[in-house]
């Protein structure tokens, strides 16, 4: 399902949960409305995998959820696609780093939700994006070995490698960990790899990272 035709379903029944929570009336005796916030999940969980632990956790206490629970879960969803929706027009209209910076939003939603693997997720793509627009590598490569590109220019000390290595360290290695370990992310974890990915956005803001030709073919052989 595209996103439109997602945001139509959310918003039909944020309208409708909206009415319910200015009568005070409690979903839960409106097994309908349940199952359309039920379908509404699962059609989510599809379009955005990276938060599916959240919609498996509402979905689960499905019925237990009085009308401003449901309500606030399906706002939820209309934020994700709200971010969702200007980073691909950013991204198609060339400008990945503020989709980058959309991503780094994302991030910020789902950690404002306690929802610690997503953030390292948007903060894992958020990564991505900078370096490909930064280095100058085509949005037609679509996946790219962040963690050896970051190896190669703090090899070479290229600025700002610091910043780089701390991002490898703070954000990488923990998205690794929660993708093939099965690690569980702390908020302080979070907290850290937001704050250096904050601090390198700000300090790639208005500069490219420069490269010799000999690092760059260097990159690209890895691509």
């Amino acid at each position: 399902m595209d996103l439109e035709t997602l945001e139509k379903l959310a918003r039909s029944l944020q309208e409708k949960l909206s009415g319910f929570r200015e009568r005070s009336v409690d979903v839960r005796i409106y097994r309908a409305t349940q199952a359309k916030l039920r379908n509404l999940l699962v059609i989510s969980s599809k379009a955005f995998s990276e938060y599916d632990a959240f919609f498996k956790s509402v979905a689960s206490d499905l019925e237990t959820l009085d009308t401003h629970d449901s309500l606030e879960t399906v706002e939820h969803i209309l934020e994700i696609l709200e971010i969702e929706k200007s980073s691909e027009a950013k991204i198609k209209g060339m400008k990945i780093f503020e989709g980058a910076e959309d991503k780094m939003k994302q991030a910020g939603l789902s950690f404002r939700k306690d929802d610690y693997p997503p953030t390292f997720h948007n903060l894992n793509t958020a990564l991505e994006l900078v370096l490909k627009d930064r280095l100058g590598i085509p949005t037609t490569i679509t996946k790219i070995n962040t963690s050896k590109i970051i190896d190669i220019l703090v090899k070479h000390k290229v600025e700002p490698y610091l910043y780089l290595k701390e991002v490898k360290k703070r954000v990488l290695v923990i998205d690794n960990k929660i993708k093939h370990q099965g690690y569980s992310p702390s908020k302080i974890d979070c907290i850290n790899g937001i704050k250096v990915m904050e601090e390198l956005i700000s300090r790639l803001r208005d500069k490219k990272i420069k490269l010799t030709e000999e690092i760059r073919n260097e990159i690209y052989r890895g691509l």
